[in-house]
Protein backbone atom coordinates (compact mmCIF):
# COMPACT_ATOMS: atom_id res chain seq x y z
CA UNK A 1 0.00 0.00 0.00
CA UNK A 2 1.80 3.30 -1.06
CA UNK A 3 0.39 6.89 -1.47
CA UNK A 4 -1.21 6.02 -4.60
CA UNK A 5 -3.60 4.42 -2.70
CA UNK A 6 -6.96 6.25 -3.44
CA UNK A 7 -8.38 6.09 0.13
CA UNK A 8 -4.85 7.04 1.27
CA UNK A 9 -4.57 9.81 -1.08
CA UNK A 10 -8.38 11.47 0.00
CA UNK A 11 -6.91 10.97 3.64
CA UNK A 12 -3.69 13.14 2.64
CA UNK A 13 -5.17 15.78 0.40
CA UNK A 14 -9.26 15.32 1.11
CA UNK A 15 -11.48 16.97 -1.94
CA UNK A 16 -12.70 19.69 0.40
CA UNK A 17 -9.36 21.14 0.26
CA UNK A 18 -9.58 21.39 -3.67
CA UNK A 19 -12.00 24.05 -4.64
CA UNK A 20 -11.54 25.66 -7.81
CA UNK A 21 -8.20 26.17 -6.48
CA UNK A 22 -6.28 24.02 -4.19
CA UNK A 23 -6.05 25.79 -0.40
CA UNK A 24 -2.42 25.16 -0.37
CA UNK A 25 -1.71 26.95 -3.40
CA UNK A 26 -4.24 29.83 -2.39
CA UNK A 27 -2.49 29.86 1.16
CA UNK A 28 1.22 29.97 -0.64
CA UNK A 29 0.40 32.46 -3.34
CA UNK A 30 -0.07 35.38 -0.63
CA UNK A 31 3.68 34.59 0.62
CA UNK A 32 6.92 35.58 0.35
CA UNK A 33 9.76 32.61 -0.91
CA UNK A 34 11.17 32.65 2.28
CA UNK A 35 7.64 32.21 4.35
CA UNK A 36 6.64 29.29 1.97
CA UNK A 37 9.99 27.47 1.92
CA UNK A 38 9.19 28.21 5.96
CA UNK A 39 5.79 26.75 5.78
CA UNK A 40 6.72 23.60 4.01
CA UNK A 41 9.27 22.98 6.22
CA UNK A 42 7.16 23.03 9.11
CA UNK A 43 4.33 21.00 7.90
CA UNK A 44 6.82 18.13 6.77
CA UNK A 45 8.41 17.68 10.31
CA UNK A 46 5.04 18.14 11.91
CA UNK A 47 3.96 15.13 10.32
CA UNK A 48 7.12 13.43 10.68
CA UNK A 49 7.19 14.35 14.23
CA UNK A 50 3.99 13.45 14.93
CA UNK A 51 4.18 10.18 13.38
CA UNK A 52 1.63 7.40 14.62
CA UNK A 53 0.94 9.74 17.90
CA UNK A 54 -2.22 11.51 16.88
CA UNK A 55 -4.62 9.51 15.88
CA UNK A 56 -2.68 6.21 18.19
CA UNK A 57 -0.03 4.22 17.02
CA UNK A 58 -1.67 2.15 14.47
CA UNK A 59 0.12 1.32 11.12
CA UNK A 60 -2.53 3.43 9.27
CA UNK A 61 -2.40 6.55 11.33
CA UNK A 62 1.59 6.40 10.89
CA UNK A 63 1.08 5.88 7.38
CA UNK A 64 -1.20 8.70 6.84
CA UNK A 65 1.12 10.74 8.62
CA UNK A 66 4.04 9.31 6.45
CA UNK A 67 2.15 10.66 3.38
CA UNK A 68 1.40 13.82 4.46
CA UNK A 69 5.02 14.76 5.32
CA UNK A 70 5.24 13.31 1.49
CA UNK A 71 3.13 15.02 -0.23
CA UNK A 72 4.37 18.21 1.56
CA UNK A 73 7.87 17.09 0.68
CA UNK A 74 6.97 16.76 -2.79
CA UNK A 75 5.74 20.33 -2.94
CA UNK A 76 8.75 21.85 -1.25
CA UNK A 77 11.18 19.52 -3.92
CA UNK A 78 8.80 20.92 -6.58
CA UNK A 79 8.76 25.15 -5.15
CA UNK A 80 12.31 24.91 -5.30
CA UNK A 81 12.83 23.18 -8.71
CA UNK A 82 10.45 26.06 -9.98
CA UNK A 83 12.98 28.66 -7.64
CA UNK A 84 16.06 27.16 -9.68
CA UNK A 85 14.36 27.60 -13.07
CA UNK A 86 13.26 30.77 -13.11
CA UNK A 87 16.14 31.84 -11.61
CA UNK A 88 18.43 30.14 -14.05
CA UNK A 89 16.35 30.90 -17.22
Amino acid sequence: MGIEDNKIVEDINPRHYQKSIETFDAITSQLSQEEVIGLLRGQILKYIMRCGSKHGNTFDAMITDAGKAEWYLNRFIQYLNDRKNYHNG
